[in-house]
């Protein structure tokens, strides 16, 4: 028998500690400590990604795991409701897309995101429960196609608009007829050996791939999986969960191959009530192998991808929902993010400021319960907050920035709103430069020398809710351009250059987000969860977003990393009017208020941690 030295060029070391480094992967050692011989190997996982805007099922998916598309899709609202609508998604969040001329849901699609075909689908009301209307994406508007051959719904394609094959799902009845796509025309392919509807589908014109889906006369999923070479079908392995997988209308396929597959989540139409499932399977050409599950049980979705990598978007669970899932294979199994009790306030404190960070952080103004305005000032040390030096104007509803010994606090309301600055050395505050515009419930984000304070609300008779942006240079602020959407309870993050602004209310909860490069707004993909008086830390590309209102106090929390937000672990204490300071790794809660009295509670959020996937080697 050959030595794992011999193989590896490399001897089993005896190691106190399991290594840390990522080049442990594949390697085997006997850790000394636990008495057992441990090694680092690749695994998936499913994570929560950015949800798409509007909530449906039936979407028609294609396109690739970083320039995807979904179609249409069944608003049920609260019936049968078709839509047009079309959302791109380009690896990290979703972004609206030019609208389907005909409304549909359950359709077939095939191709990539900027060369895109989609045929058939449902649209009642007002129209019937099949069509052949054929249209094609060019990566902002769709125009018509060639009528498919005939009136079909349930139906799933794989390949691209020069080379597609299109399975017809149904036609009058579950069918096993496949259609060929090239230069604007339809013919006829090889039949499938198993009639089917809602297949699962993967790989090229020559190299194709159907599994999964509906199969006559119950209704009831089949887990048979068919190979195809350009004219005809043969079998190949079995699924071992049987259901109609999550590939509506083909699926989001453009990652995967006829011998690299993923079929994820679906459902089981027969019987009540119906079955929905979570389960991931991964196919390789012979064999299909079990993969870590999804974290939701869901059908009637769109997804897709290779062993390695795939996507689930939208389907139903008993409702709509728009959440997406990415899966991932990684020699990593990070550690959660945690939100952790810190030490309280001295005083309660709603509607306050912050600044600083998680282990020197600043609070200065608020409100007590009983509505007295504070000028209490409040230094954080990483475990325990003690008195600085106090406000010359109580206030709340203020904003501020900066560190613990260079902090900056402006507006807010004393009473009125005013549009005072002050300056805190680490002793004591000292006056700076009025804001040229007094205000409330507004958000900041900098430093002492350089400021940034956006938003807000503005006393009649001037417009109540603002998108006023100012900038402050030591000395005093000047207006520049105006935030897209003026609105006030919003957060804020980031540096006058490179600032970040989300959340908020206008005339309803809003989600937007907005970047400043130091000169104009502009917006980006919207958090997941539209709220206000909600508070923000961190930076422009690695911004936290936490607490705040809806109908009642959230905890929800979110990370944003310049591109798209991504929820993360709950705050301890769902609470809005709060403050917070830190970064997207060690921010920090206090104070507030869940509906009651005013908080003095603290929470310290850390982010999450990479760390290896040890596996013990065992001989079973």
């Amino acid at each position: 028998m050959s030595e794992y030295k011999t193989i590896f060029g490399k001897a089993v070391k005896a190691l106190a500690s399991d290594p840390t480094d990522a080049g442990a992967e594949g390697q085997v050692w006997y850790n000394t400590t636990t008495g057992s011989f441990r090694t680092v190997l690749a695994t998936g996982a499913w994570s929560s990604a950015p949800s798409f805007s509007t909530a449906g099922y039936g979407a028609a998916g294609s396109g690739s795991l970083t320039a995807g598309l979904i179609a249409g899709r069944n608003l049920l609202n609260p019936t049968d409701n078709p839509s047009n609508a079309t959302e791109e998604w380009n690896g990290s969040g979703w972004a609206t897309g030019g609208n389907l001329s005909n409304a549909r849901y359950y359709a077939g699609a095939l191709g990539t995101q900027t060369a895109s075909l989609i045929t058939g689908g449902d649209n009642r009301p007002p129209g019937s429960s099949t069509n052949t209307f054929t249209e094609l994406y060019d990566g902002s508007s769709w125009t018509a196609g060639t009528a498919y051959p005939v009136a079909v719904v349930f139906s799933g394609g794989f390949g691209t608009t020069s080379a597609g094959v299109m399975l017809n799902g149904s036609d009058t009845t579950y069918s096993s007829t496949t259609n060929e796509y090239a230069s604007g025309s339809w013919t006829a392919g090889g039949s499938l050996n198993t009639a089917r509807r809602w297949v699962g589908t993967a790989g090229s014109q020559t190299a194709g791939l159907a599994f999964g889906g509906q199969i006559p006369p119950s209704g009831y999923s089949t887990n048979a999986t068919e190979e195809y070479d350009g004219s005809s079908w043969t079998a190949g392995g079995n699924l071992n969960v049987t259901r109609a997988v999550n590939a509506v209308g083909g699926g989001i396929n453009q990652d995967a191959s006829q011998t690299n597959a993923l079929a994820s989540g679906g459902y089981q139409s027969s019987g009540s009530p119906k079955t929905y499932f979570n389960e991931t399977e991964a196919y390789d050409g012979t064999t299909w192998a079990t993969k870590p599950s999804m974290a939701a049980a869901r059908g009637y979705g769109t997804g897709g991808g290779s062993g390695t990598a795939g996507i689930s978007v939208g389907a139903f669970d008993n409702s709509l929902t728009t959440a997406t899932e990415e899966f991932t294979t990684s020699i990593y199994s990070p550690i959660a993010a945690t939100w952790a009790s810190g030490g309280n306030l001295n005083t309660a404190s709603r509607e306050l400021a912050g600044a600083g960070t998680q282990t020197a952080g600043l609070k200065f103004g608020g409100q007590t319960t009983g509505g007295s305005n504070l000028n209490a000032t409040e230094e954080y040390n990483g475990s325990s907050w003690t008195a600085g030096g106090n406000l010359a104007t109580a206030r709340h509803l203020l904003s501020g920035c900066g560190t613990q010994t260079a902090g900056l606090a402006f507006g807010g309301a004393a009473g009125p709103n005013v549009a005072n600055t002050e300056e805190y050395d680490g002793t004591s505050w000292s006056p700076g430069g009025n804001l040229n515009t007094a205000r409330s419930r507004f958000a900041g984000a900098g430093i002492q020398t350089a400021g940034l304070g956006f938003g807000g609300y503005a006393s009649p008779p001037a417009p109540s809710t603002l998108a006023v942006t100012e900038e402050y240079d030591g000395t005093s602020w000047a207006s520049v351009n105006n935030m897209n959407t003026g609105r006030r309870f919003l957060a804020g993050a980031g540096t006058q250059t490179a600032g970040l602004g989300f959340g908020g209310y206008d005339t309803a909860a809003s989600n937007a987000t907005e970047e400043y490069d130091g000169t104009n707004w502009t917006s980006v993909n919207n958090m997941n969860t539209a709220r206000y008086i909600l508070v923000g830390a961190g930076t422009q590309t690695a911004g936290l977003g936490f607490g705040g209102y809806i109908t009642t106090a959230v905890a929800n929390t979110e990370e944003y990393d310049g591109s798209s937000w991504v929820a993360s672990t709950n705050l301890g204490t769902a609470r809005y009017n709060l403050a917070g300071a830190g970064t997207q790794t060690a921010g920090l809660a206090f104070g507030g208020r869940a509906g009651g009295p005013a908080l003095d509670a603290t929470e310290e959020y850390t982010g999450e941690i990479p760390a290896l996937d040890y596996k013990t080697i065992t001989t079973s």
